[in-house]
C-alpha cells in the first residue's frame, strides 16, 4: 500500500515539478495566514485575564483592532493563495489530460475493442474529475488542516501540557481504527469507479442503438437493465458511506473525551488556582478548533482513497504502451515520392498466441492500382493500417520506396496516404466541415471539386442548407452510399500519393461504384492505389492483384493469370 503511495506521489511529482516555485510559495502563504488565524483565541486570554479580570480597560480597544487587523490580513492571504493556487493546479490537471488525449491517440486500435468506450470516456471525463478534486481540494484542504492541527496543538501544549497530554491519549485508538478501515475503503473506492464506468459505457450504448431498442420493443428491458445496474451501484455506495460514518464517528468521539477532560481537569485546576479563565477559555477554544480539521482529515482521506482510485484507472491507460514509436525524421526531397509499397516478411498479431500472418512478403508498385482480396479475417484491413503506421510490425519491414516506414515523420507520411473504410464516420457537424476534417485550410471551391470527384456534388447541391447541412451523430441523416461518398471526397481532398479504398464502395450499387471507380482512377493517375475487398469485382481494373487466404499469401501478379488459374 505504501508502494502504491509513493508511486502516485511520484507520477503526479513530475506534473508539479515545472511549477515547483508557485506550489513553495503556496504553501508559504498556506503557513502564514493559518498562523494568523490561530492567534485569536490567545487575544482572548488576554482580553479576559489582563483586561477584564485585570482591569486594564485601555486595552480593550486596542486588542480588538489587532484581531481585526490580523483576520483582515489571513482572509486576505488566504483568498490570494486560493487564486494561486487553483491557477496553478488547473495547469496541472489540463497538461495531465492533454497527454491523456494524445496517448490515446497512439495506443493499439484494439484497445478500443478489449475495453468498453463508456470505460475510456468515464477515466477521462469522471477519474479525471476525481484527480482534479484531489489536487485542488483535498492536497490544499489537507495541507490546510495538518497545519491547523500542529499549530494548535503546539499551543495547546504550551498552554497546559498536562491537560493536552490527556486530549491526545484517544489519538491511537483513532488511528487503529482509520487503519482497519482504510483497505477497505480503498477497495470500495475502486468497485465504484468500475461501476459507475460500467453504468457510463451503458448508457453510451444504448442511447448509439436507440433505434435497435425501439424496433425490437425492448425499452422495458433496457430500463430493466439499467435498474439493475443502479441497485448494484446503490449497495456499493450504501457500503461506502457505513464505513465512511464509522470512521467520521471518531472525530465525534474524541469531542466527548476532550470535553470531559477540559470541563473536569481544567476546571479542577481554575478551582485550585493552578490555571488562569482565561487560560481555559482559550484551551477550550483552541480545542474546538482542532475538531474541525481532524474531521476534515478524516473525510479528506476519504476523497485522497477515491483519487487515488481514479489516478490508477488513469495511469493504466498511459501505461499501455504505444502502437508505434516516434522515432523517423526523414521527410523526402520534393519529387523523390514515388508511392510503392513492399512488404517484407511482415508478422503481426494482435495477442501474441494467435498471429494474424507471418513472413508475409508483397509488391504495390508505385502509380498503379493494385487489389487486395481475401476472405473476411485474414488481415486485410490490418494491412491498410500498417501501411499508415497505424500500429508497426511485430516482425519484418514495410518499405516505401525502399525505405522502412519507421524511419519517415509520421505526420509527413499520413499526409501522403488517405484511407476510405467501409465503417464510415462522420461528426455531428456540417458536410463542409466533415470534408474539411482532411485540411482545414481547404477553400470552398476545393471542396466541391473534391465532391464532384466523389459524385456526391448534386446530391449536396440538392438539399436546403446544401454544404451546410448537419448530418447528425455520426452521420445518421445520411444513407450508407451516401456517408462513404462523403468519405471519399474528405480523402480526395488530402490530394494523396497513396490511396487505399478498404471495401470502401461496399454501400454502392454497381452503376454508382463503376462510375466512382472512374474518377478515382483519372484522379490517381500515375499515383499509387490500393482496393481492398472480398469480392472477386475488385479486380476489374486493377493492375496487380494480391490475394490473401488464412495461411498468408496465395497469389501475387497479374489479374488476368489469376483467373486463368480459377
Amino acid at each position: 500500500m505504501e508502494e502504491d503511495l509513493r508511486a502516485t506521489i511520484r507520477y503526479l511529482g513530475r506534473y508539479v515539478q515545472p511549477h515547483r516555485k508557485v506550489l513553495l510559495v503556496s504553501i508559504a502563504l498556506s503557513v502564514v495566514s493559518t498562523a494568523l488565524g490561530m492567534i485569536q483565541p490567545l487575544f482572548a486570554k488576554v482580553l479576559i485575564d489582563k483586561v477584564l479580570i485585570g482591569r486594564r480597560h485601555e486595552l480593550l480597544f486596542a486588542i480588538l483592532a489587532a484581531v481585526i487587523c490580523l483576520l483582515l490580513v489571513s482572509f486576505s492571504l488566504r483568498v490570494a493563495n486560493s487564486y494561486l493556487y487553483t491557477r496553478y493546479s488547473a495547469r496541472v490537471l489540463f497538461r495531465m489530460r492533454q497527454d491523456l488525449f494524445d496517448h490515446l491517440q497512439r495506443v493499439p486500435l484494439s484497445l478500443f475493442t478489449r475495453k468498453k468506450l463508456g470505460d475510456i470516456y468515464s477515466r477521462i471525463a469522471s477519474d479525471m474529475a476525481d484527480i482534479q478534486a484531489l489536487v485542488t481540494d483535498t492536497i490544499p484542504g489537507y495541507l490546510f488542516n495538518t497545519l491547523t492541527c500542529l499549530i494548535t496543538a503546539a499551543i495547546l501544549f504550551w498552554l497546559d501540557w498536562r491537560m493536552a497530554l490527556l486530549s491526545v491519549l484517544f489519538l491511537p485508538f483513532a488511528l487503529y481504527v482509520i487503519g482497519r478501515i482504510r483497505p477497505r475503503l480503498l477497495d470500495l473506492g475502486r468497485e465504484v469507479a468500475e461501476t459507475n464506468a460500467d453504468i457510463a459505457h451503458f448508457l453510451f450504448e444504448s442511447l448509439s442503438g436507440i433505434g435497435l431498442i425501439r424496433a425490437f420493443g425492448a425499452e422495458r428491458l433496457e430500463a430493466g437493465r439499467l435498474a439493475q445496474k443502479q441497485e448494484g451501484m446503490l449497495q456499493l455506495l450504501l457500503r461506502y458511506q457505513v464505513l465512511g460514518a464509522l470512521s467520521g464517528s471518531v472525530p465525534a468521539l474524541y469531542t466527548v473525551v476532550n470535553t470531559i477532560v477540559v470541563f473536569g481537569y481544567g476546571g479542577y485546576q481554575v478551582i485550585h488556582g493552578s490555571l488562569t479563565i482565561g487560560s481555559l477559555v482559550a484551551f477550550t477554544a483552541y480545542q474546538a478548533r482542532l475538531l474541525g480539521p481532524l474531521q476534515a482529515l478524516m473525510e479528506g482521506f476519504l476523497a485522497m482513497q477515491k483519487s487515488r482510485v481514479a489516478l490508477g484507472r488513469v495511469k493504466e491507460i498511459f501505461d499501455v504502451a504505444p502502437a508505434f514509436r516516434e522515432d523517423g525524421d526523414m521527410v523526402p526531397a520534393a519529387g523523390a515520392f514515388k508511392g510503392e509499397i513492399a512488404f517484407d516478411r511482415v508478422s503481426f498479431a494482435y495477442e501474441p498466441e494467435e498471429p494474424l500472418f507471418s513472413g508475409l512478403s508483397f509488391r504495390m508498385p508505385a502509380g498503379g492500382v493494385t487489389a487486395l482480396i481475401g476472405p473476411s479475417g485474414v488481415g486485410k484491413t490490418t494491412i491498410c493500417h500498417l501501411i499508415m503506421r497505424l500500429f508497426d510490425p511485430d516482425g519484418g519491414r514495410i518499405l516505401l520506396d525502399g525505405t522502412d516506414l519507421r524511419r519517415f515523420r509520421t505526420a509527413w507520411l499520413r499526409s501522403r496516404v488517405a484511407i476510405v473504410s467501409q465503417d464510415t464516420f462522420l461528426f455531428h457537424s456540417t458536410i463542409a466541415e466533415n470534408i474539411r476534417f482532411a485540411r482545414p485550410e481547404a477553400a470552398a471551391d476545393e471542396i466541391v471539386e473534391a465532391s464532384r470527384a466523389a459524385c456526391i456534388h448534386e446530391f449536396v447541391e440538392g438539399l436546403p442548407a446544401g454544404y451546410d447541412t448537419v448530418v447528425g451523430d455520426r452521420g445518421v441523416r445520411l444513407s450508407g452510399g451516401q456517408k462513404q461518398r462523403l468519405s471519399i471526397a474528405r480523402a480526395v481532398l488530402t490530394r494523396p500519393g497513396i490511396l487505399i479504398l478498404d471495401e470502401a464502395t461496399a454501400f454502392l450499387d454497381p452503376s454508382a461504384e463503376g462510375r466512382l471507380k472512374e474518377t478515382i482512377r483519372s484522379l490517381m493517375q500515375g499515383k499509387t492505389t490500393l482496393v481492398v475487398s472480398h469480392r472477386p469485382s475488385a479486380v476489374e481494373g486493377a493492375d496487380r492483384l494480391i490475394v490473401l487466404g488464412a495461411g498468408g499469401l496465395l497469389y501475387e501478379g497479374d489479374p488476368d493469370g489469376y483467373r486463368k488459374g480459377l
